[in-house]
């Protein structure tokens, strides 16, 4: 996360694969009209990593970040559901904190396998 959305490179990348004809149907429409999504049968896992903490990311911001990714992002493609990981005081973490996370992320990995 960069000031509370998606980073500059992040949208690049997600610009640049997620493309008519490869992820949306622009010729074929959904019963309210969108393009018909491309990748029904997919599910994600995404590592968020923020300064903002997790109460603060509810409370305050409802979520906003994981909801655009949910819905506009992966909803729109056809991948559901999609599930976050956040890590949070990702800039200076505690001694021992990054160990954990990649601790965390390999026990998603290897569970996902």
């Amino acid at each position: 996360m960069w000031w509370g959305g998606l980073p500059a490179k992040l949208k690049g990348l997600i610009d640049r694969t997620f493309l008519p004809g490869k992820t949306f149907d622009t010729r074929n429409k959904t019963a309210i009209g969108f393009p018909m999504p491309m990748l029904k049968g997919r599910t994600a896992r995404l590592i968020v990593t923020s300064d903002t903490p997790g109460w603060l990311m509810s409370f305050c911001y409802g979520n906003a970040l994981f909801r655009q990714i949910r819905y506009q992002i992966m909803g729109f493609v056809g991948i559901r559901p999609t599930r976050f990981t956040h890590f949070n005081m990702a800039s200076h973490p505690k001694p021992g904190k990054v160990d954990g996370w990649i601790k965390t992320v390999s026990q998603l990995g290897a569970q996902a396998a």
